[in-house]
């Protein structure tokens, strides 16, 4: 008896957990939750050195976290591919000659996000990559000069009703990345996030470089926004006192042309 309830239960353990594999979603582009969402970042591996690197991977989101000192899974190699220290060492905020840098890692959000875009598309290139690729610590986004080195992909266009288009490519085209926006917030700073889906009540999942906490889980890299109808404004966002106001500066994708 005993034996048959332990077969009963173990068939129903299995039973459970095939239904809820049946339920994931096979793609980031069918996450509807944060916690989907999550799923699919490839975050450093955690050693006892600290974050290492891990590789890009087609369909997933290579995370680039910007804050050394907050976020535990900040990874120094992605923002170096020079010797330490080094003018192209996006880390260093100082210069071996003393002069402060105003752009480094922790002000780099649209880099980040950039390099994030790329790796859904399987395009393994990093922010520290970017700069040795062209010899110049400083670039300008939306980052041409870099999408013009690197093979089977462009920058997508559009001249009206763009993050509409833009998202549906994404949602039903593999060869389309998520889609970068870079935002002017309501106190006046800039800062640029990444849309990886749609989740309900017209709210965009948003993956964010920066670091953002929540009493209960901690370290945030996935939250929900919402937009105006023009796609104009944030309108609401899990972190509201921070985003809500913001105004959309520029609107990114990039697609695959070599059919990868």
């Amino acid at each position: 008896m005993i034996r048959t309830v332990c077969c009963m239960l173990l068939a129903l353990i299995c039973l459970l957990g095939a239904s809820a594999l049946a339920d994931a979603p096979s793609s980031l582009r069918e996450c509807t939750t944060e916690d989907e969402a999550l799923a699919f970042l490839l975050l450093p591996d955690e050693t006892a050195d600290g974050a290492a690197p891990v590789s890009a991977r087609s369909g997933f989101i290579r995370y680039f976290a910007q804050n050394a000192l907050k976020d535990p899974l900040f990874c120094s190699a992605y923002w170096c591919s020079t010797e330490a220290g080094d003018n192209l060492d996006l880390n260093a905020t100082v210069s071996r000659r003393g002069n402060t840098f105003t752009d480094h890692a922790g002000t780099m959000c649209t880099r980040a996000v950039y390099a994030m875009a790329l790796s859904y598309l399987g395009i393994d290139v990093t922010p520290g990559n970017m700069s040795v690729m062209l010899g110049v610590r400083n670039i300008d986004e939306p980052y041409d000069d870099v999408t013009e080195l690197l093979p089977g992909v462009e920058r997508v266009r559009h001249k009206s009703n763009v993050f509409k288009k833009m998202i549906a490519s994404y949602l039903s085209d593999s060869s389309y990345s998520p889609v970068y926006m870079y935002l002017r917030k309501p106190n006046g700073a800039y800062h640029a996030i990444l849309i990886v889906g749609k989740a309900e009540d017209n709210f965009y999942l948003a993956v964010d470089p920066a670091t953002h906490f929540d009493e209960e889980c901690g370290v945030v890299r996935v939250y929900r926004v919402r937009f105006d109808g023009s796609f104009r404004k944030i309108i609401s966002s899990t972190f509201r006192s921070e985003q809500r106001g913001s105004e959309l500066i520029a609107i990114c994708q990039w697609r695959r042309t070599d059919g990868e």
